[in-house]
């Protein structure tokens, strides 16, 4: 398969036995973080969003936060719950990291 993705994308270990390393809220809604890159991240929720502008934060515990504004490009239903792809390039400029 070729890798088509500008990023390179990571995912995210969401066992039950470990413990989160991240709160991540979409709209002020927690979510589950399945995985991220630079462009873009994908998560689960309970609830769908619209497609369109929405803002994201990422809580680390002590060691800080990170806010950030996307654009729900994508919503699949999975059973009761809902995969959400969120575009990150619409707000940020990425062009000059592929330079480095």
């Amino acid at each position: 398969m070729n890798e088509y993705r500008k990023f390179k994308r990571y995912a995210v270990n969401n066992d039950a036995d470990t413990p989160a390393q991240a709160e991540v809220k979409v709209g002020g809604v927690s979510v589950r973080l399945v995985d991220f890159s630079l462009s873009g991240l994908c998560i689960l929720s309970k609830i769908p969003f619209s497609p369109g502008a929405i803002s994201i934060s990422v809580e680390f515990g002590n060691h800080g936060k990170i806010d950030l504004l996307g654009s729900v490009v994508r919503v699949q239903e999975e059973g009761d719950i809902w995969r959400i792809a969120i575009d990150l390039t619409q707000t940020y400029d990425l062009d000059s990291l592929l330079k480095v």
